[in-house]
């Protein structure tokens, strides 16, 4: 059976990726990463995981149910934040539905739903918007920082749906958005 790497993340609204994209690209003009601009911007709320692609519609209808009772919130990006030395980041500032979200969906997806076999690669959550990562060297990280650390950014909207993407062999794709209950 054949198994593709999925997710589950935040979209940002067109106009809040206009805004990081214009980020990442002058990250990637004037100090060289690029890896971020492969990516469609977005907040990971379920890290990468394998899973057959026969069983796409069956993990969607389960997100779907799961998702159904859970209300929208909104989300706050402002400024800048580093993992590492190979990480530049717009930090969120993480609502408790966002937090909240992220654990139910770890065990859901885990326990109750059993869609992913393993345990979480990191075991703690910290939402964050990639503007560079990867292919970061270490003096790149530190010319970034040092440009980014004296620059505000600030953006707001609203989450009514997570996306479930799914790697195709070269890009991400969406494949399905899944809707959050109007408030």
């Amino acid at each position: 059976m054949e198994k593709s790497l999925w997710f589950v993340a935040v979209l940002l609204p067109d106009e809040v990726v206009q805004q990081v994209r214009a980020l990442q690209q002058e990250i990637a003009d004037r100090f060289g990463p690029r890896r971020a601009l492969r990516l469609p911007p977005h907040i990971t709320v379920e890290a990468p995981f394998r899973l057959g692609d026969s069983e796409g519609e069956r993990l969607v209808a389960a997100l779907a149910a799961f998702l159904a009772g859970k209300p929208c919130f909104e989300v706050a990006l402002k400024n800048f934040g580093y993992f590492r030395d190979d990480v530049i980041f717009v930090e969120v500032v993480a609502p408790l539905e966002l937090l909240e979200l992220h654990n139910q969906l770890q065990s859901f997806l885990r326990q109750e739903a059993g869609f992913i076999q393993t345990a979480p690669l990191h075991p703690g959550y910290t939402p964050h918007l990639t503007l560079a990562n990867r292919d970061v060297t270490p003096q790149q990280h530190a010319a970034i920082w040092r440009e980014l650390s004296r620059r505000r950014f600030f953006a707001r909207f609203l989450v009514s749906d997570l996306a479930l993407m799914r790697h195709n062999g070269a890009s991400w794709d969406t494949f399905e958005r899944l809707p959050l209950r109007a408030n």
